[in-house]
């Protein structure tokens, strides 16, 4: 069951609304989490799931971040963050093969 939220004590409702007026704000009652959503999405109007305790300005920030126009800057920010722990990983590997030596 979702529950519209219209009004909020940070105006998170109406900042998602400047982002793109088809963008509300709902509370997931099953999950216990807020989910902004579009009317203008075909078939599904979920767009992501705030993944923090409450509402505040970081549900704002992701969801400019993660907007379909900002696609390339995301993957590449993806890619660049999988390189570094995947670096990180082989220097973990070759220092656990360097201890393992007699």
């Amino acid at each position: 069951m979702l529950i519209e939220i219209k009004n909020d004590p940070y105006f998170i409702s109406q900042r998602l609304k400047d982002i793109d007026q088809s963008y509300y704000l709902v509370f997931n009652v099953i999950k216990g989490k807020y989910e902004v959503h579009s009317s203008r999405q075909a078939g599904c109007s979920y767009c992501l799931t705030n993944p923090y305790e409450g509402l505040d300005e970081r549900l704002i920030e992701l969801t400019r971040q993660t907007r379909s126009e900002n696609i390339k800057q995301l993957l590449a920010k993806i890619d660049e963050e999988n390189a570094k722990l995947e670096q990180k990983n082989t220097q973990k590997m070759e220092e656990l093969c360097q201890q393992n030596k007699y």
